[in-house]
């Protein structure tokens, strides 16, 4: 059976939903406009918002300028230009925040805390000032604002073969960023912010002190790619490029704990089990990996090489994810099968939510599809999904 599709006005970036019931809200870009949609499970569309912010600004074409974030009790939030914007399920603005920053600075991605939120900032291109992570209440008032200092960056190589790569002279960089991939995580008593050089590729991602803001470590110099939560205050953080590759699992302090010699999407089941999406050398072929905790890797289906969109893991343990014109499942034997046909050309595959009775839901280019299949719902903990769960807040708070 064909999935049920829905044209959006421009490509979406962020597609969340408050619970499995929905509704879906969906974060379209169409030139230098932003659009809010809220849409039913049955594709029908509930209201649309189209916002401001600064359509000329420099910053308001970055990806991490999308990111839509939803509270426990249904509030779907995001920044647009310096205010943070919080709607209701009937699309009227319940919070209205403006965020005071230096002249030259810009909020990246955020994330929703039990007090209120996290904020990334960066400043613009070439002024090389420090960068800044900050926590403030729910009125906007700052609780803690930690400077980092940028420095040049270098790199010497991959861990164990610095003799055979020609290194990169540290220079400073010209555009420091918050990462494209998963540039904010909260976890416990710890908090990792990513960030990116634009013009080498090289990341730095730095661990802080949850209540104090404190910087505890800072993680190697590298090409860095996907992070997700591993647990508590732990942390799982993707390499890929300059001849590296692999996923190293970081402690509260900062320390290696394990290393892999994959890279890709990372879930992570309830208990703890942690498997990837695309994982594989730059020149071979992509496969669907188990990491264990040793540091081996149970091989699964290989993959193509093309673009595949965001995965997801239901309750029985098996992976949804879109690649080559199809909604894909790799079960928890490892088991690979089409669940549906996807009536589009296109691959510019988004995030996958898993809704209600085995409903899937996907963007493909600029169309919402909304698929029946036999999967299970998300579990409810763990990191299962782009952003972690339903809501796309990438926090895993103390108990």
């Amino acid at each position: 059976m064909d999935p049920l599709s829905l044209s959006l006005p421009g490509q979406p970036w962020s597609v969340v939903a408050p619970s499995a019931a929905g509704p879906l809200y969906v974060l379209c870009t169409y030139g230098n406009h932003r659009i809010l949609l809220a849409i039913d499970l049955a594709g029908n569309v509930l209201w649309r918002r189209e916002l401001e912010g600064d359509p000329k600004g420099h910053w308001y074409q970055k990806s991490y300028t999308k990111h839509l974030r939803v509270s426990e009790s249904g509030t779907v939030f995001l920044i647009d230009g310096d205010v943070l914007l919080g709607f209701d399920a009937s699309g009227e603005t319940q919070v209205v925040i403006r965020l005071e920053h230096d002249t030259d600075e810009a909020p990246g991605p955020f994330a929703l805390v039990r007090e209120g939120f996290c904020t990334t900032w960066t400043t613009l291109p070439g002024r090389h000032r420090d960068v800044r992570v900050d926590v403030r209440d729910g009125s906007g008032a700052c609780t803690w604002s930690t400077r980092i200092p940028t420095e040049p960056l270098g790199y010497r190589g991959p861990p164990g073969l610095e003799d055979d790569f020609a290194p990169f002279k540290p220079t400073m960089p010209h555009e420091f960023s918050p990462s494209y991939w998963d540039p904010l995580l909260v976890s416990g008593d710890r908090i990792l912010a990513g960030f990116d050089d634009v013009s080498t590729g090289l990341s730095l991602s730095y661990l802080l002190d949850r209540d104090s803001g404190g910087l505890v470590a800072t993680t190697p110099v590298s090409g860095g790619r996907h992070k997700a939560i591993a647990g508590p205050g732990e942390f799982l953080a993707g390499d890929r490029g300059f001849g590296l590759l692999g996923t190293a699992s970081y402690d509260a302090s900062g320390a290696e704990v394990v290393r892999w010699d994959s890279d890709g999407p990372l879930l992570v089941g309830p208990d703890g089990a942690i498997q990837s999406v695309g994982s594989g050398n730059p020149e071979g072929s992509r496969r669907f990996r188990k990491l264990n905790a040793d540091g081996s890797t149970d091989d699964g289906p290989a993959l193509s090489r093309s673009h595949f969109g965001s995965p997801a893991l239901d309750s029985a343990g098996t992976v949804a994810f879109t690649q080559d014109g199809a909604l894909r499942a790799i079960d928890a034997e490892l088991r690979e099968r089409v669940l549906c046909e996807i009536p589009d050309e296109r691959d510019l595959y988004g995030r996958i939510v898993l809704l209600e009775d085995g409903l899937v839901a996907f963007t493909v280019g600029h169309g919402l599809f909304l698929a029946e299949t036999d999967l299970g719902p998300l579990p409810a903990h763990g990191w299962v999904c782009g952003d972690g769960n339903l809501r796309a807040n990438p926090v895993l708070e103390n108990p």
